[in-house]
């Protein structure tokens, strides 16, 4: 048997271990007729018969695992969600349905996820993008909020106050109420703030996980090809 020599391809004898002509070690070149080695991943899946009897190639249980273990990005259906329930909530007069938009923002982020995702939607897979949604929209919701409670702040105390001298409040509990009519007035009082977020925080994370989870029951099925 002969071998070729990889720098110059010169063909020489398998027993030579440098190319007489270049000089090179061709001391591991296999031979020509060597069998070709092929790695275990390499080949080709086996062939099976289908329901009619012709040869088909099986499915790779490699590449069916790979797929599977790849879940859709879910940044920007909850990013779209998240805006829509931190524009609806924080709006005056609307936001009197804030629970509605945080429970809807669940499910119309799952709407938007299967725009672009064709595959199933499971219902763990809904409750993830649904608290991704809350999460971010609580932070939407908070930070839209405080220039509108700012501009708000001193007409609903006024309110308040003309509210509070028409009922009959005991004297001691004048400067009880006073002080937390003033605690209340500044949307930017860091109590105040954290009192806020975590309220919005806990109720996002529940609701819009809820509508995560009611959204991937109604487009939870993959997009038929």
């Amino acid at each position: 048997m002969h071998k070729h020599c990889p720098s110059c391809h010169q063909l020489l004898d398998e027993s030579v271990q440098l190319c007489p002509s270049c000089g090179t070690s061709v001391g591991d070149v296999q031979p020509l007729d060597a069998p070709v080695r092929i790695a275990e991943g390499e080949l080709a899946p086996p062939l099976i018969q289908d329901g009619t009897g012709q040869a088909v190639s099986a499915p790779s249980a490699l590449h069916h695992s790979a797929l599977g273990s790849v879940d859709p990005n879910l940044l920007k259906p909850a990013f779209l969600g998240a805006i829509i329930l931190g524009v609806l909530s924080a709006i005056p007069l609307v936001n009197c349905c804030c629970f509605l938009w945080v429970s809807g923002a669940g499910i119309v982020a799952v709407y938007f996820l299967r725009q672009e995702y064709s595959g199933e939607i499971t219902p763990g897979l809904g409750a993830k993008l649904g608290f991704l949604t809350g999460i971010l929209g609580a932070l939407f919701w908070q930070v839209l909020e405080l220039p509108i409670s700012y501009i708000k702040s001193p007409e609903a105390a006024r309110q308040l106050q003309e509210l509070l001298k028409n009922q009959n409040i005991p004297s001691q509990a004048l400067p009880f109420i006073e002080r937390i009519m003033d605690f209340a007035k500044d949307p930017f009082n860091p109590l105040l703030l954290i009192i806020g977020i975590s309220f919005k925080l806990l109720a996002c994370g529940i609701l819009t996980t809820l509508g995560g989870v009611l959204g991937s029951a109604f487009w939870g099925k993959p997009k038929s090809h």
